[in-house]
């Protein structure tokens, strides 16, 4: 079989970016981003007119045959209510100033262009507004992230990030805590692709975070201690969605295999972390972030007592539509709250190996644990 081109990793960058829309080049210039927002306030209007039509039987409408009714509110699915954005005012501030070479989010976080994905590069020097319905990453993530540092204790922020890529959200939640007055942080990121964990370090430098102070880790993490093969990659800019290749008994396990397609002609060694313990570095996490490309139910299902004890929040990118049921049936079973959730979207082709290879536009769910965290609530 011949080696994965480089074409289907970049492809993943796009599908783990552009959940809100589910188009590769989602981003090309900061008006096009701006139609979006006004498109949808224009469907969201129509969605109103819809219900009042529905509720109001409209003669003349009926009179019209073949004419079709307005889309209802369930067919605009964004993972969040206009009830969650009120979170979005507790981080309100003096718009950041634009930085030549960065992409700014609304917090004040800065990103290298040079370590953004082809399709956002015109988005250079410029600062992105409030994300809704998103800026590089979309709404209902960005929820997510905000709730967790609303309702951190004691003046003291710890997050995880698993396949971390750059760190975007360790470091977007720092830059959020602080402008909650918290100086206590705790950030521990895990990439596994060398490049990719270089770029993550060189991020926590841009924001004023020194990398020595946190845990940064290169490597990959499981539920067991272990090795695996990790694809070389030679644009980690553009290189998102891989995942390791783990032996097991004397040969390469098939799924991960499969899940790569055959992107391991040319690999390198990386070790495998135990997800446990790295949860048993901190006694108590403010939010875990998980998005390692296929496990993310397999690593929860393996120390669920855990991250019971220790975790209050959980946003988890999912990358299938059974491991959105499988992620839900765990920490609904083991009574956590699933605040958001976005599906992942998927078109049915049987000549791929899996549902995964299927899936053109990842998921997301946004977890709470009820016994360590109350509800984020409006103050």
């Amino acid at each position: 079989m011949p080696a994965r081109s480089p074409r289907r990793i970049r492809s993943r960058v796009a599908r783990r970016v552009g959940r809100f829309l589910g188009v590769s080049d989602l981003f090309t210039t900061t008006q096009e981003l701006a139609r979006q927002v006004r498109s949808l306030d224009a469907r969201l209007s129509s969605c109103r007119a819809s219900v009042q039509r529905l509720s109001v039987p409209d003669a003349a409408a009926e009179s019209q045959p073949g004419k079709l009714p307005g889309p209802t509110p369930g067919e605009i699915y964004s993972g969040y209510s206009a009830g969650d954005l009120w979170v979005f005012d507790m981080f309100s501030q003096e718009p950041p100033l634009p930085t030549p070479g960065f992409v700014t989010d609304f917090l004040g976080t800065r990103t290298r262009t040079s370590s953004l994905w082809d399709g956002v590069q015109e988005l250079d020097g410029q600062v992105m507004g409030r994300p809704v319905p998103h800026d590089l990453f979309e709404a209902v993530e960005w929820v997510g992230l905000l709730k967790a540092v609303a309702t951190a204790r004691d003046g003291r922020f710890a997050i995880m990030e698993l396949g971390a890529g750059l760190g975007p959200w360790l470091v977007a939640g720092a830059v959020a805590a602080r402008l909650r007055g918290i100086s206590d942080l705790h950030l521990l990121g895990v990439e596994a692709d060398p490049g990719r964990f270089a770029m993550m370090h060189q991020h926590f430098l841009d924001n004023g975070l020194d990398p020595e102070e946190h845990r940064l880790i290169c490597a990959a993490v499981g539920v067991e201690k272990g090795h695996a093969r990790w694809p070389r990659i030679t644009d980690p800019a553009n290189a998102a969605g891989a995942r390791p290749v783990r032996e097991v008994g004397g040969g390469l396990d098939e799924g991960d295999v499969a899940y790569m397609q055959q992107a391991i002609e040319d690999f390198i060694d990386v070790d495998i972390l135990p997800f446990e313990d790295l949860l048993l570095l901190e006694p108590t996490w403010d939010l875990v972030h998980v998005d390692v490309q296929g496990w993310e139910a397999k690593l929860c299902a393996g120390c669920v007592e855990t991250l019971n004890a220790r975790v209050r929040w959980m946003i988890i990118g999912t990358h299938s539509r059974a491991i959105d049921g499988q992620v839900i049936e765990v920490l609904h079973g083991a009574g956590w709250v699933l605040e958001q959730e976005k599906p992942t979207r998927f078109r049915f082709d049987p000549a791929q190996a899996s549902l995964e290879l299927m899936t053109e536009v990842d998921g997301v769910q946004v977890w709470r644990n009820p016994r360590l965290s109350e509800s984020a609530q409006p103050t």
